[in-house]
């Protein structure tokens, strides 16, 4: 495929008026089509379709492939659609509650599409990011939202309001996704390297599902599908209604700590079961279900959990001296490697699934870490172990899942016993597939031997490291430095490199693009103040960026901004000032509750309350359903930044360093200082 004659797209759809930008990705070439009252481009627009078609141009977009290619494919296919009918059809997919009765499969479509959107994963529900966050995040000049403060969706469009408004928000739209398709150019460039040896819309798969396919396509759909009389695939997959976890706990886990041992007890008295015992497809309740689960040991508290183990010392800065050693150590590939030494297999898949599994793991080793055959391998040995839990995958198998994460917790306690005995030994923290401790250097010989004892027990490998220093706030955030100078941040601790922004988001792994990590400023000058003794309010004012200080702030389309007296886009970017406005988020009331109502009292079930209401009536106070102080349903308000000042900069020429409340930044900064 090639990229070189690419075109990035994005269209605006209202009950009079349709518009559709392109822009090249290797230049500045632009069009502009419109379908409305007053214009009809759609001669020229199909004249180019049908160019892209006969040349397979790649088309880049946001949240194309559920969105804006659809409505032009529907829109080919029915040239004489007037602009009501476009509009219509597009308000059909918004409202569709089934995301694919509108998508239009890989071969079916005229030409390849790229979405941004579905590459990074924005389609799961804990990573959804809009193109105006995206923008905050890319640093970019101008963020425009026009949709509720200059023009509202469904409402016909003035010939001034599409020239003035819509026609340059639609081309900002695409220069922005144009530059985000720049940032993720390596992650397209790796999808492009696997079309031949991978089928489906590859393209399109997030890296997850790239690492699921990769094993489906080396097991074959022999092992990994049922077919019916039609020949039509129907996935095998193995539900569980209840796992025992004295089932799936290996026999040769063994503690001798009574601490360990309780919650090893513990643990093979019980059992994970579906939300319905009747249904063998329900979901397992997992989250939860362990929820208080602790043991003290060596001074620390390990809390464990169905997804893995978590423990840590508080808000301490610890060192390594002439005599001690701060030490981490990590399981390689802890999910994979249990899988593989264990004989674990989804158990519909068996051998085949063991077999493939391993080989997978002994090929990686073969290919040099940043080529494509090495990350790809990586993915579908990781990305396997998330498809275990999930109903649309081909290896879904809770039991599968549980053994890992269960067993996976309880081999790293076996470790911690093992270690904790030996003199001067201090944990730092324990989290998933590794533990941080530190200890006197004359007994690290021994700690290693003890380490290489459990890898012979378990078949497993432990790979490690040294610190040199170590700010640790709990287990999800901290700064660890090695011997050498560098840095590992994880949490709050994480901020972008100034130096090299767009690779370093893109690298960290989470936070990523679909967090907030802003204002960096913040972070950059707490880790300043922890690793080189830099004073917060010295190094803020050597920062000269306006991009370190901004803030971001995003509420929904059924609320309202409001800046001072003003409404401003819903995604804005700000920053805190000496002199501003206050910010605050209108919302309407919460379902189903109804403005100027009486509010509902707590802990009621829709039975009782409705049943009430049909003999009382909708707005009668009644102290069996509704609260004791007779308070009605108002509009909400939240305050953004309470008692803070604020200046909304979406265009980043509205920043003044001269106003900037410098105090506020250098108080979050000492937040996360520790000493």
């Amino acid at each position: 495929m090639n990229l070189s004659q690419a075109i990035v797209y994005d269209i605006e759809t209202f009950p009079n008026v349709f518009t559709l930008h392109a822009e090249m990705l290797n230049s500045d070439t632009s069009q502009t089509w419109e379908i409305s009252h007053r214009r009809d481009d759609r001669l020229q627009l199909f004249a180019w379709f049908t160019q892209l078609q006969q040349t397979q141009t790649p088309m880049i977009g946001f949240n194309s492939e559920h969105f804006d290619y659809p409505v032009i494919h529907w829109l080919f296919k029915n040239p004489n659609a007037t602009v009501e009918q476009i509009y219509e059809f597009a308000m059909r997919i918004i409202k569709s509650f089934d995301r694919f009765e509108f998508a239009v499969w890989q071969n079916e479509r005229f030409a390849p599409q790229i979405d941004l959107f579905k590459i990074h994963h924005f389609d799961n529900r804990a990573k959804t990011t809009s193109l105006k966050a995206l923008q905050i995040n890319m640093r970019s000049k101008s963020i425009v939202d026009v949709i509720g403060t200059e023009i509202e969706l469904g409402s016909n469009l003035t010939d001034d309001q599409i020239d003035r408004v819509l026609i340059p928000y639609n081309i900002h739209d695409v220069k922005e996704t144009k530059k985000f398709a720049w940032f993720s150019m390596p992650a397209i460039e790796f999808r492009i390297g696997l079309i031949a040896s991978l089928p489906g819309d590859v393209l399109n798969f997030n890296d997850t599902k790239i690492g699921a396919k990769l094993l489906e396509n080396r097991l074959g759909d022999d092992v990994c599908y049922d077919r019916d009389q039609n020949n039509r695939k129907a996935k095998r997959q193995s539900f569980r209604s209840e796992i025992v976890l004295s089932d799936i706990i290996f026999p040769y886990i063994k503690f001798k700590n009574p601490e360990f041992s309780r919650v090893l007890t513990w643990m093979k008295t019980q059992k994970l079961t579906s939300a319905d015992i009747d249904d063998p497809e329900a979901d397992l309740v997992t989250k939860g279900v362990f929820k208080g689960v602790s043991a003290n040991v060596g001074g620390m508290d390990f809390h464990f959990g169905t997804g893995g183990i978590h423990g840590s010392i508080s808000k301490q800065l610890v060192r390594s001296t002439n005599q001690l050693q701060i030490r981490d150590i990590d399981v390689a590939s802890l999910y994979p490697s249990i899988a593989v030494v264990n004989n674990l297999t989804p158990a519909h898949l068996g051998e085949h699934f063991a077999r493939e599994f391993n080989q997978l793991l002994i090929d990686r080793r073969t290919h040099k870490k940043g080529t494509v055959e090495n990350a790809s391998l990586k993915l579908a040995a990781n990305g396997t172990y998330g498809n275990s839990n999930s109903k649309f995958s081909v290896f879904y198998d809770p039991k599968f899942t549980m053994s890992i994460t269960i067993n996976g917790q309880l081999l790293l306690c076996m470790l911690a016993e093992w270690l904790v005995d030996i003199p001067t030994f201090q944990f730092v923290q324990i989290n998933t597939d590794g533990i941080t401790y530190r200890i006197d250097r004359d007994y690290e010989p021994e700690a290693a031997r003890i380490c290489k004892m459990w890898e012979d027990y378990t078949h497993l490998v432990l790979e490690g490291a040294d610190y040199s220093r170590m700010w640790i706030r709990d287990v999800n955030n901290y700064v660890a430095e090695t011997p050498d100078g560098k840095l590992k941040q994880k949490g709050a601790y994480w901020h972008p490199s100034p130096l090299n922004f767009a690779e370093s988001i893109s690298t960290a792994g989470p936070p990523a693009w679909h967090k907030d990590f802003n204002p960096t400023v913040v972070t950059r000058a707490a880790v300043a103040a922890m690793t080189q003794g830099i004073e917060p309010e010295a190094f803020m004012r050597a920062q000269h960026d306006p991009f370190e200080f901004v803030c971001r702030v995003k509420v929904d389309r059924a609320s309202k901004l409001m800046w001072g007296g003003q409404q401003v886009q819903s995604t804005s970017r700000y920053f805190v000032a000496r002199n501003g406005h206050t910010m605050k988020k209108i919302s309407p009331p919460k379902d189903p509750a109804t403005l100027g109502h009486f509010k509902r009292a707590n802990k009621l079930t829709d039975q009782f309350f409705n049943s009430v209401i049909d003999e009382i009536g909708i707005d009668v106070w009644d102290e069996r359903i509704h609260t004791k102080n007779r308070s009605r349903v108002t509009i909400r308000e939240t305050s953004i930044q309470a008692g803070q000042q604020l200046v909304v900069c979406n265009d980043i020429d509205d920043f003044d360093f001269a106003n900037l409340n410098l105090d506020w930044y250098v108080n979050e900064a000492r937040k996360l200082i520790i000493v």
